[in-house]
């Protein structure tokens, strides 16, 4: 069981338009996301989107199937 309002990473990013398109993705399967960029060390930061734990699985299958849709629709091109 998880704690309500428990936010975990569905993803990393290289950049923060990346991690937007991704949160836009999710926003449209219904999925409630969040934006986190991370600083990190030495100004090499990491940009990740988090959803609620129970909503994990459905994020992952979500971004999955995006990125599987971009790589059929740029070799189509």
């Amino acid at each position: 069981m998880s704690v309500p309002g428990e936010l975990v990473s569905a993803a990393l990013f290289r950049s923060r338009r990346e991690a937007e398109e991704a949160w836009d993705h999710l926003a449209d399967a219904g999925i409630p996301a969040t934006v986190v960029t991370d600083p990190g060390l030495l100004g090499k930061y990491t940009v990740s989107v988090e959803v609620e734990r129970e909503d994990l699985d459905r994020a992952v299958a979500a971004l999955q199937a995006k990125l599987s849709d971009d790589d059929q629709g740029q070799s189509g091109e």
